[in-house]
């Protein structure tokens, strides 16, 4: 689980850090700072999936096509106003302790981003770190590193592809020790795993109304092949049932039934069933519905340990319906191990969390009197407990009572 987050100018935070839940809901008025923090999320996911720093930043393209997006203002927008370097600490808890991975990088003059250090050592104890840095000069790019305390070997082949040219992360090369070296720590392996198994939802409705081939079977951040995954999961003995119940609670009663539309080049097309027997293809289904259905699938499919983000999952659902959202948010943490990490502008949103969930909500803010995004869990402001049992949540929220507390 990612315990904490530390962010030091990196775009809006000027020296920021905060603790995470396994649901942690993130509040805040808009350019507060929340998107900033999932993009540095963003960042060390694309990383561990072993894209280079420039294109976890800029993004990827393959053939042609986008498979990458960039993060908002690319390279030029990624340090603080005024900075050319920033610095990005994660706290990972992996079992049988917490490590911590830490980075500074900066951009260039002509825009080009580089790692200037990285390191991924445990909480206690160095006796396992991998500490790598990088030196620039006239002749290039340089690199020094250590595990353990024990210089890395500048003649392996492997690693020197790995980490030459200050622009890849020592986390792929940290994994594959790990996956090999006998006696070495798995918390990198696992690190990586969850970082593979990340998903960061974007979900576009129109995108989700089409039909798509039934081997595309690993959910798009748009959720434009969710009428696949439905597929495939309805062929299993019972689940077709289940995921008719799940429906029925959460989305809307009167479904009775999944039914797919195929065709002949083996695409399919998701249709709901209706108890009278009305029949709604996806290409026919409101926006709400479409989201809702993209995050049910999603939280319920993503592996056990991933992690789940997701901006304004409310948009589009019907204001009775927000309180089953946070329930199932609230249930499937728990039982199936996964962390979710959501922004919202939805005071129903808080106004549904349980209490241990609202003290562990997110305020970002900005405040004429602290540089940069300032973030604080609301069970950190001062006399948040006493004051938000004499008023409810939406009244301090919509007021601006949150932000005058900081």
């Amino acid at each position: 689980m990612l315990e904490s987050i530390h962010l030091k100018n990196f775009k809006s935070f000027a020296d920021a850090e905060v603790k995470l839940a396994p649901l942690t809901v993130l509040v805040g008025a808009n350019g507060s700072g929340k998107s900033n923090l999932l993009d540095a999320l963003r960042l060390v996911q694309r990383l561990g999936l072993g894209l280079t720093l420039t294109e976890a930043i800029q993004g990827r393209r393959e053939g042609g096509r986008e498979v990458f997006r960039g993060l908002r203002g690319g390279s030029a927008g990624i340090a603080r106003t005024n900075r050319s370097s920033m610095e990005l600490g994660f706290s990972w808890s992996f079992g049988n302790g917490s490590w911590r991975h830490h980075m500074g990088l900066q951009t260039l003059e002509m825009g080009e981003p580089e790692f200037l250090w990285e390191v991924l050592r445990p909480e206690v104890g160095a006796s396992t770190a991998f500490d790598v840095n990088y030196v620039s000069d006239g002749a290039g790019h340089h690199w020094s590193g250590s595990l353990g305390g024990r210089p890395l070997p500048k003649e392996d082949a492997a690693l020197n592809k790995a980490l030459k040219g200050a622009n890849r992360s020592l986390l792929r090369s940290a994994r594959n020790i790990a996956a090999h070296q006998a006696g070495f720590p798995v918390a990198p392996l696992l690190l990586c795993r969850t970082l593979e198994s990340t998903v960061l939802l974007e979900l576009i409705p129109e995108r989700m109304r089409h039909y798509c081939p039934k081997q595309d079977l690993e959910l798009g951040a748009e959720g434009e092949n969710i009428s696949s995954i439905l597929w495939s999961i309805s062929q299993e003995d019972g689940a077709r049932q289940e995921w008719i119940d799940w429906l029925s609670e959460l989305c809307a009663p009167e479904i009775s039934g999944l039914d797919f539309i195929e065709t002949e080049l083996g695409d399919v097309m998701l249709v709901l069933v209706e108890k009278d027997g009305t029949r709604t293809p996806a290409r026919s289904m409101s926006d709400g519905t479409l989201r809702f259905l993209g995050t049910l699938v999603a939280l319920r499919t993503v592996p056990s340990e991933s992690i789940v983000m997701l901006e304004e999952p409310e948009t589009g659902l019907h204001p009775q319906r927000i309180h089953l959202l946070v329930e199932f948010l609230e249930a499937v943490t728990r039982e199936r191990n996964i962390q979710v990490i959501l922004t919202t502008h939805s005071p129903q949103v808080l106004q549904a969390l349980s209490s241990e969930s609202l003290k562990n909500t997110v305020l970002c803010a900005r405040s004429p009197e602290q540089e940069g995004t300032v973030l604080r869990r609301l069970g950190d402001l001062p006399h948040f407990e006493e004051v938000s049992q004499r008023s409810n949540i939406e009244h301090l929220f919509t007021t601006g009572w949150l932000e005058r507390a900081l």
